[in-house]
């Protein structure tokens, strides 16, 4: 692994002695290699501003790093860059951020046997007002379909406490619960990176409420075709088996009932039912969370359920096959990762984090050993971040095979291993 200084380098040089030996190394022998580039682009822009540099992987290391791609396989390659952003994200939007869906075209141009996809990978787009959705819009689907990956007893969630009362992102709880009970814990990936014969991770350094950090290991939630089919958190508080809140009060118990009634409603009467939960959203919000202090919906560090499903899902891109059956820990899916830390985010991530000037990229083969760096990084002891630390755990099918304390890091900033 590597530290190194954002501003010291030529991005596009930077790429390309990074990733000649994992290009040269994964390419097929009779045919173009197929590379996935993972952006971290969860939203076009951030929840109270209209800022997106501390938000999304930065368009110039993205632009930089398919231009390497380019270079390095002469052309005979095809290039997946997708992300599956929040379902009610402006993709769009995110590719106008630094004018990156112009700038690949142009590199599409300078190569002409280079096949570039841009994909959007989710299945659905949501339409939102005052954060109830109010319309639900099919989308344009991953080329390569999708897959339903059961980890089985493998999962990090087998036999968590949580069974029957997860979250997913939508108003329907039955459907990830459905999906994760007993020895049955599936995830829906798209084919495309299933189907890649390497995968590019370019996720952004920043915070997050749900985890505690959001790097390598976070950004794989944005593999999946259905995010409700990831549980996200439990209902409840610890002292019921739950993380959704530290402690459920009568007004706790009350909004949860209320906002329980009202998605149902707004789900089997969309017309009647949206715009009463959103009243009642305003309402509530004003009285119950004046201050903005209010812990809900598992956005603390006593989240048990949220790291599970990101340790679940780098198992499934690393070692499923494309009709979802597991290869064996030595049979590990190619894979790199550069972490932007250019401009972090700090504070309330991963949709609203202020900037923070780091000025540093983190390179390295293995999610689990980047994240210990970036979480060090940040001031995070790794031991409070389960999503990190869990991440070193023994595991027939091992995220890392190495241990946390045999980690050794070239820090470029001092010349020296760390």
């Amino acid at each position: 692994m590597r530290i190194i200084p954002g501003d010291r380098h030529d991005l596009f040089d930077l790429a390309t002695t990074l990733l000649e030996p994992e290009v040269t190394a994964a390419a097929p022998a009779h045919r173009p290699i197929h590379i996935v580039v993972k952006p971290n682009w969860v939203q076009h822009r951030a929840e109270s501003t209209d800022s997106w540099d501390a938000l999304i992987t930065s368009p110039d290391l993205v632009h930089q790093v398919v231009r390497s791609i380019a270079a390095l396989t002469r052309g005979h390659a095809v290039v997946s860059v997708c992300d599956a952003p929040h379902t009610y994200a402006d993709f769009e939007s995110i590719l106008d951020r630094g004018a990156l869906r112009a700038r690949l075209a142009r590199v599409a141009e300078e190569w002409p046997t280079l096949r570039i996809e841009i994909l959007d990978l989710r299945r659905e787009r949501w339409i939102r007002q005052d954060g109830i959705v109010v319309r639900r819009e099919s989308n344009v689907e991953d080329p390569r379909g999708y897959t339903a990956v059961n980890l089985g007893r493998r999962s990090c969630l087998y036999g968590h406490s949580g069974e029957g009362r997860f979250y997913g992102a939508d108003y329907d709880r039955g459907v990830v619960n459905r999906h994760h009970r007993g020895d049955h814990h599936e995830y829906l990936l798209a084919g495309t990176p299933l189907d890649a014969d390497l995968f590019i991770n370019l996720p952004k350094l920043k915070t997050h409420r749900k985890t505690g950090i959001t790097a390598a290991l976070k950004n794989l939630v944005g593999i999946n075709g259905d995010k409700n089919w990831l549980p996200h958190h439990t209902e409840g508080c610890p002292a019921n088996g739950g993380d959704e809140r530290p402690v459920v009060g009568w007004a706790d118990w009350v909004e949860t009932r209320v906002k329980t009634l009202a998605q149902a409603a707004t789900l089997s009467a969309p017309a009647i039912g949206a715009p009463l939960y959103r009243l009642a959203r305003r309402r509530g919000m004003a009285m119950l969370d004046g201050d903005g202090t209010t812990v809900r919906n598992g956005n603390w560090w006593g989240n048990d359920t949220c790291w599970r499903m990101a340790l679940d899902l780098n198992r499934a891109l690393l070692f499923a096959n494309r009709d979802g059956s597991l290869r064996t820990a030595a049979d590990r899916k190619p894979y790199f990762c550069i972490v932007d830390g250019i401009i972090g985010g700090e504070g309330n991530g991963p949709t609203d984090p202020l900037p923070v000037l780091s000025n540093v990229l983190i390179a390295g083969g293995n999610p689990a050993e980047v994240d210990a760096v970036a979480a060090r990084l940040m001031g995070f002891a790794i031991e409070s971040l389960p999503i990190v630390s869990h991440a070193f755990d023994s595991h027939d099918l091992p995220i890392s095979e190495t241990r946390l304390d045999r980690l050794s890091c070239f820090d470029e900033r001092v010349e020296a291993a760390i």
